[in-house]
């Protein structure tokens, strides 16, 4: 059906659609990260998902540097075009290793077919500074914009999980996307080398 309606969307654009403008299962606070790993975005509405006026789009080469990036491919490539996996252009924020601070990028593009001028939230993650930048963005029709949100470890527990949410708002309807990170004491990587 969304394929018909929007016959030049990619499926990861489709899925960003459905994810952003899904609205939550009641099963407790959709800042809870248990409440967030057991329902993702949330309970998925078609209808809402087809007037969604943002999506976050990646292709194969997005995909591909994600691999490089968790160690899954080891590629001659990788090195060159590896990802760090949390940058991976998705509907969602994840850190598995939040190690202090950790700087996330989105690419969102605005599919409304207006002009869209959308400024951001965050609810939940206590014991984390949640800074986006810019924190207000305007986009003209077709056009994709970069921004940043950076995680900064306060006062949360170090290897658990904290949770929320990010949401635009301004647009004919909000986009959300879940957020979910845990604080470690250090993070580095599998194997370090040096050279005398």
């Amino acid at each position: 059906l969304f394929k018909e309606k929007y016959p030049t969307w990619s499926p990861m654009a489709i899925k960003s659609a459905l994810m952003t403008s899904a609205g939550d299962v009641l099963d407790g606070s959709n800042t809870n990260p248990a409440v967030i790993f057991r329902q993702g975005a949330g309970h998925v509405a078609p209808s809402n998902g087809a007037k969604a006026p943002v999506v976050y789009d990646s292709g194969f080469n997005d995909w591909l540097g994600f691999l490089c990036g968790t160690g899954q491919l080891t590629a001659s490539y990788c090195p060159s075009i590896g990802i760090d996996p949390s940058d991976l252009n998705s509907a969602s924020i994840a850190i598995g290793d939040l190690a202090g601070t950790q700087t996330v990028t989105r690419t969102m593009t605005n599919v409304s077919g207006k002009p869209l001028e959308l400024t951001s939230a965050v609810t939940g993650m206590a014991g984390v500074t949640v800074t986006v930048s810019p924190a207000t963005l305007s986009l003209a029709p077709g056009a994709s914009r970069d921004y940043t949100v950076t995680f900064l470890r306060t006062s949360a527990t170090l290897n658990s999980y904290v949770g929320g949410q990010l949401t635009w708002a301004g647009g004919p309807t909000d986009s959300r996307m879940p957020l979910v990170v845990r604080p470690v004491a250090l993070a580095a990587p599998a194997e370090v080398t040096a050279t005398p």
